[in-house]
């Protein structure tokens, strides 16, 4: 399982925002995605995830093709954990329900070694508005990986974690990586941030 990207631009209002870019990331490494404010990190992971059609380009992962000059899978067909950069939780579900609702995998064991790492265990009756943002960002990391997807893509997963919680979850990140066989995109601006991620690999934009 890689993801692979091929010859992938994107123009908004007209202005080319992504041009040409070329990159793999193998099973079990981590893609850093580097580059300054606007430079096009959250628009290139809502193309993979789907969210927003490139204008050319192909994205394939594993055997399957995500975008070509022809096919064009929608993002609920791509099986990816996606972390926003706000989250995206469900206001009207509490934080174990948030965090199990793509889970497809009834062994606890997983969930019980995510939700210790990333120190949730007493948050899990709260609801989204009861909860500071690092919290937050902690219950949608947990919600990405217990997708058990086939890539895990990440939009500044670690701004709101203090230094200690950012070291456990990128260990946790990297443990689920290679025990679930599969690549992981990031984009963050804390070069800190890469120091626990394993097998990785820069992308410039």
């Amino acid at each position: 399982m890689s993801i692979k990207i091929k010859n992938l631009s994107y123009s908004r209002n007209g202005i080319p925002l992504l041009e040409n870019i070329n990159f793999i990331i193998e099973k079990k490494e981590t893609g850093v995605i580097k580059g300054e404010s606007g430079k096009g990190k959250t628009t290139l992971l809502n193309i993979i995830n789907g969210l927003i059609a490139p204008k050319l380009g192909l994205i394939t992962c594993g055997d399957e093709i995500f975008n070509s000059d022809s096919i064009f899978l929608p993002p609920e067909k791509r099986n990816i954990g996606y972390v926003f950069q706000d989250f995206a939780l469900f206001p009207h579900l509490n934080s174990k329900t948030n965090v199990l609702f793509a889970s497809k995998n009834k062994d606890r064991t997983l969930f019980n070694e995510v939700i210790q790492d990333l120190e949730l265990g007493s948050h899990l009756k709260k609801f989204p508005h009861e909860l500071s943002g690092g919290q937050k960002q902690r219950v949608a990391i947990a919600r990405s990986i217990l997708m058990e997807p086939q890539l895990l893509i990440m939009d500044e997963p670690f701004s709101n974690l203090d230094s200690d919680l950012s070291r456990k979850t990128q260990k946790l990140i990297d443990n689920v990586i290679n025990k679930l066989d599969i690549p992981c995109l990031i984009v963050t601006h804390n070069n800190e941030n890469e120091s626990l991620l394993g097998k990785s690999k820069i992308i410039y934009l």
